[in-house]
């Protein structure tokens, strides 16, 4: 068995306060002091109106920290703390990986359980509590469980190309493709990205 130690506990319930603030900031500012037309008020607001429920939705949601992970042979157990530990088979377990050769300290792994017919973020792992990261990794590597795709947490971050094009044309001046930089930016959040299968 191999137990890996979170190396804080400190939550990410501040951050999501702050990005609440920012957020109904914002929207006050679009609806009731900009002088932009209805339409692009309108265009620019509904997602952050979903952006900012996705926020409050993550603010309640938010668990005790973990204390600590255990791999066993057949299991992946997560601690918190007093609170019952959460066991995940490592068949029903997949995961993805941030990882920038450049920007290590925004790495983060994240754990994803099959629930049904599909797999649902079950934790993520963020270097700030987790010195250790890249030995959770060796571990799934070790453990052969399945490395899918990263892909950002809040509607921000994976739409904000989209955002930014929209504005753009509703200003008049085009698409500026940065809906396309966006995806390849997303696609390059690893240093050793996915092998893709290249048999018929």
């Amino acid at each position: 068995m191999t137990i890996i130690k979170a190396t804080n506990t400190k939550t990410d319930k501040l951050k999501w306060l702050i990005y609440i603030v920012l957020g109904i900031c914002l929207l006050t500012y679009i609806i009731k002091y900009s002088e932009w037309h209805f339409i692009s008020k309108f265009i620019f607001s509904f997602p952050l109106v979903i952006n900012l429920l996705f926020d409050i939705y993550y603010l309640k949601n938010i668990k005790p920290a973990i204390t600590n992970i255990e791999f066993s042979e057949s299991l992946l157990v997560i601690n918190r703390g007093n609170k019952k530990s959460r066991k995940i088979k490592l068949s029903n377990l997949k995961y993805s990986i941030k990882k920038r050769k450049f920007d290590k300290h925004k790495t983060e792994i994240e754990l994803k359980e099959k629930k049904g017919l599909l797999f649902k973020t079950a934790e993520r792992l963020h270097i700030k509590n987790w010195e250790e990261i890249f030995k959770i990794e060796k571990e799934l590597e070790k453990n052969k469980v399945p490395r899918v795709e990263w892909k950002p947490k809040t509607i921000w971050g994976k739409y904000w190309g989209i955002f930014i094009d929209l504005f753009f044309l509703t200003v008049g001046d085009g698409d500026i493709g940065m809906t396309e930089y966006q995806e390849k930016s997303i696609k390059g959040n690893s240093e050793n990205p996915i092998k893709e299968n290249k048999s018929a």
